[in-house]
């Protein structure tokens, strides 16, 4: 049945003023922007004060901590960290997934254009053979009419943002978990060489005392006592390589060239750098990447939801092809080329609670978002403040530990001028030589538990390694 030219306008007409009420009445639902308020609901009440509670300096944060500790081996085991690590590879890669879904997401706002062609032989004989040739351009174009593609490029560009400055977090991680673990091991090597000197001083006392008991101004007790402590000494010394190998080895898994057990540890840890500006608590969440890489997520997310909601509206296609054909016979020769252009309009009525569902799983995982950045900012915050207390903690009680050992010390060579002259006994002096050690060994954990405290302080604040 042929359709009356008239008839088609009307019909033209009634779909063109049912798309129109369609579209102003989705208008109705389009959703509001987001505002910063979210944020603000998102930290804990008084998360962000106007100064730190625990004593710090003033002024601005600074950068290239590495440096600060003066230690070129240590610079280049964190090199070596940031070139081999597995855990930095595996967020590399989800940067560089992130990357290709925001290419993918902004391409959706771009037109489509191919490239068609298409070659024809019919017939089965020479006289009755058909040879028809075709190729064409095809272009499709979704108009980004309420904004729901610009939404899902800018929540995939939020993702790819949110995944690089995860990158420069793991980054500075593992420059601090190197640095960590080079002064660990650094100590652990200083207590095997603070216990190799105790041996050697044990031995020396036990045969000042054997010769003095083969004088008869000693008796078999103390030369016994004094072969005890040589004997617990040297399980002590045993019990320091193993731990300095084992450290060494967890530092060789950070920089993947585990287990070569090729690594010279320095016998000295470095000087402690001075004190460290902690700036202001507001700037915290701009500056650290982990709590950045956390509010990239809630904008994502933000402009997911406007996304799945804007999808439940009308969309616009516009289409265009072009292109020339062909067809060859034995006797005749006939072709052209043609041009056509359209527009496509979609509207759901019905599609099952798809959309919607779409919709509340968008908007939940806004609400798993907002919670993430409020735990990761409390969690930055308590860093920070953890480390400042921690650290002033640790060089008062340094300071103390090294008087402490100077003051054994002296009693200790006092102690045993009296031994000599026969005023105090072997046990006497053992126990303070004991008490001495322990000072010793006690303050080198001080002094390594220091500078380890001194790193995740630049990490607590999110100032750069570099």
């Amino acid at each position: 049945m042929t359709t009356h030219p008239m008839m088609r306008t009307r019909l033209l007409g009634s779909s063109l003023a049912l798309a129109c009420a369609l579209l102003l009445a989705a208008c109705a639902t389009r959703p509001a922007p987001t505002t910063e308020a979210a944020f603000a609901e998102a930290l804990p009440s008084a998360v962000v004060p106007g100064v730190w509670s625990a004593a710090a300096e003033n002024g601005t944060v600074p950068d290239g901590w590495l440096r600060s500790f003066g230690d070129p081996q240590l610079e280049a085991l964190v090199g070596e960290a940031l070139k081999a690590n597995l855990d930095l590879r595996a967020a590399q890669a989800k940067l560089d997934v992130a990357s290709a879904a925001a290419m993918a997401a902004g391409a959706a706002l771009q037109p489509v254009v191919g490239a068609s062609g298409a070659a024809q032989t019919q017939g089965g004989s020479a006289d009755n053979r058909l040879d028809s040739r075709g190729a064409g351009l095809n272009m499709t174009w979704e108009l980004d009419v309420w904004g729901r593609l610009s939404a899902e490029s800018g929540a995939a560009q939020a993702r790819y943002e949110g995944a690089a400055l995860d990158l420069e977090f793991a980054r500075q991680s593992i420059a601090a978990a190197t640095a960590k673990a080079w002064f660990i091991a650094t100590e652990a090597r200083q207590q095997e060489l603070l216990l190799q000197e105790q041996v050697a001083s044990a031995q020396e006392t036990l045969r000042v005392l054997e010769a003095r008991r083969a004088a008869g101004k000693v008796g078999e007790q103390d030369v016994r006592l004094a072969s005890a402590d040589l004997a617990a000494t040297q399980a002590s010394l045993h019990a320091a390589e193993a731990a300095q190998q084992q450290t060494v080895r967890a530092l060789e898994a950070l920089l993947g060239r585990y287990p070569s057990a090729e690594l010279e540890v320095s016998p000295a840890l470095p000087e402690m750098p001075g004190a460290v500006p902690a700036g202001v608590p507001s700037e915290l969440l701009q500056r650290r990447p982990d709590v950045a890489a956390a509010e990239r997520r809630v904008r994502g997310a933000f402009k997911n939801v406007a996304a799945r909601q804007l999808a439940r509206l009308p969309s616009l296609s516009l289409t265009a092809n072009a292109g020339a054909n062909s067809q060859l016979t034995e006797v005749t020769s006939r072709g052209g080329s043609f041009f056509n252009v359209g527009a496509n309009f979609f509207a759901p009525i019905f599609d099952g609670g798809a959309l919607k569902a779409q919709v509340d799983i968008a908007t939940a995982e806004q609400e798993g978002a907002l919670v993430a950045y409020g735990q990761t900012a409390l969690r930055a915050f308590l860093d920070v403040e953890n480390s400042l207390a921690s650290e002033a903690s640790l060089a008062m009680r340094e300071e103390r530990l090294a008087a402490a050992v100077q003051d054994d010390q002296e009693a200790l060579r006092l102690r045993k001028l009296e031994a000599d002259a026969g005023k105090a006994d072997t046990l006497g002096v053992l126990q303070l030589q004991r008490q001495v050690n322990a000072a010793r060994s006690g303050l080198l954990t001080l002094r390594q538990a220091r500078r380890a405290e001194r790193v995740n302080l630049h990490l607590a604040l999110g100032g750069g390694f570099e």
